[in-house]
């Protein structure tokens, strides 16, 4: 399989590469706002939808000539792996030996793809090694005062503080990491350099590192959203508000900075004469592995994956893992009520006590239907979850939601061994899953974390083969 032949950038003209190079920074891009069909009442400030994005073929042909196609693609993915500061070199001074300098090594990054087994891939109850968090500053989280609804926030967190706070937000964060130092997890710590002296004494147990974050990119805490990671090498997405574009880059860089190389982005698709633009966000993904085979869960709704995403997951993934579709609970004014991404509405505890168990809230997902990717067809077969579920010998389970949070009830970090990192404030729900199920939670006050619409898992991304 070639997913993208890097090489073809070598054979480019410089002419070529420069008209290449405009069109990636700014593609003639046909889009679609879907809050266009929302009714809006003056005054009334709604959570922002997503919006579909496509390019036409032929406008990338008239300016890129014979094999267009493969000269973009190709082009848009070494660029969309750079690091964030030569990621904006690029673009603003065109300086095409940086272009050079990264064509290589993200052609080798990308040829992992073609020896990937399913061995390989870390189920979601895998132990894990290594865990990457980020700290931001007011430079971030300024933009959202004034504009809660919009971001996604409330103003006011679960302990009663205003919202978002920086040194709070740190708090909790620091809360995560060192907890998870002390159950036997390396933690990563990237801390934006304006809180970086302010905040670096609260991360006694973790390797921390500075890092330049853009101001306005209030959410990026969210280190699960911009990439998965199911194996040594990242894969990055494509986050589906314009409000967290960009944020992509900056993990980029953080991951370079670790050593890391990711091995691919999820970009533009091909459909009929189209390029449509992936949208993959890593809380809507789930690898599920046992005896009876191993299945890829992605949540799709509001910053769902779409019909590009599976596509381009269906070429780099081993033709044996099952690609399946859950059907999320979207948003039109009320989005704690929505479900963002997949594990605000489910979580896979693995093998307790000899049986394989996965916790769902039914009122957020649509668990009496999935939808399977077929990959040969490019069509989609529908199927019932709890089918799903029993081919994969899984048993769904569901915990007490009153006076629950719906944002972090599910979004628990799985360590593996019988270990869950959750959100403290869910009180019923944790001594649901100690009684019923023996598991050693580890509660973790995270009311920042909460307010911004995420939990444990949301602000924490694995990382893998610590020691190559």
């Amino acid at each position: 399989m070639n997913f993208i032949d890097i090489d073809i950038i070598s054979k480019m003209e410089k002419n070529e590469l420069e008209r290449g190079l405009k069109l990636v920074f700014n593609p003639p891009i046909t889009s679609f706002d879907l809050s266009e069909s929302v009714r809006k009442k003056a005054g009334i400030v709604l959570p922002q939808q997503p919006i579909t994005e496509s390019i036409e073929l032929s406008k990338i042909e008239n300016a890129l000539g014979n094999k267009a196609l493969e000269k973009f693609l190709a082009l848009d993915q070494v660029i969309s792996l750079m690091p964030y500061n030569d990621y904006m070199k690029l673009k603003e001074k065109s300086d095409i030996e940086i272009l050079f300098d990264w064509e290589e090594k993200i052609a080798k990054q990308i040829s992992v793809i073609e020896n990937l087994r399913s061995d390989d891939l870390r189920g979601e109850d895998s132990k894990r090694e290594g865990i990457l968090m980020l700290a931001v500053s007011n430079k971030q989280l300024n933009i959202v005062k004034g504009r809660h609804t919009e971001w996604v926030w409330r103003e006011k967190a679960l302990d009663g503080s205003g919202a978002p706070d920086a040194i709070k937000l740190s708090e909790d964060i620091s809360r995560i990491a060192n907890t998870l130092s002390e159950n036997g997890v390396k933690t990563f710590v990237a801390i934006d350099s304006e809180i970086y002296d302010e905040a670096k004494n609260l991360f006694v147990r973790s390797k921390i590192f500075k890092v330049n974050v853009p101001e306005n990119m209030a959410k990026i805490f969210y280190t699960r959203d911009q990439s998965v990671t199911w194996l040594k090498y990242p894969i990055i997405g494509n986050m589906s508000l314009k409000l967290r574009r960009g944020e992509e880059e900056v993990l980029n860089e953080i991951y370079y900075n670790l050593n890391i190389y990711p091995m691919a982005r999820a970009r533009w698709v091909k459909f009929d004469n189209m390029l449509v633009r992936a949208v993959m966000e890593g809380g809507n993904f789930f690898i599920i592995k046992t005896e009876k085979g191993v299945a890829l869960l992605t949540g799709i709704g509001v910053r769902g994956s779409n019909y590009a995403t599976f596509k381009f997951l269906g070429e780099i993934l081993p033709e044996d893992v099952r690609i399946i579709g859950v059907p999320l609970a979207g948003y039109i004014k009320y989005w704690e009520f929505g479900a963002v991404h997949l594990d605000t509405a489910f979580a896979y505890l693995g093998d307790v006590g000899g049986e394989r168990v996965g916790i769902i809230d039914p009122s957020r997902v649509g668990f009496y239907s999935a939808l399977e990717y077929d990959r040969k067809s490019g069509m989609f077969r529908v199927t019932e979850f709890l089918k799903l579920m029993k081919e994969l010998e899984v048993k769904i389970d569901e915990m007490p939601r009153e006076s629950q949070s719906p944002i972090t009830m599910t979004n628990a970090l799985n360590l593996g061994n019988g270990k869950l990192a959750v959100d403290f404030y869910n009180e019923k729900a944790n001594e649901y899953i100690e009684k019923t199920y023996g598991l050693e939670l580890l509660r973790i006050k995270i009311p920042q974390i909460e307010a911004g619409g995420g939990g444990v898992r949301c602000s924490t991304r694995e990382l893998w083969e610590l020691n190559k």
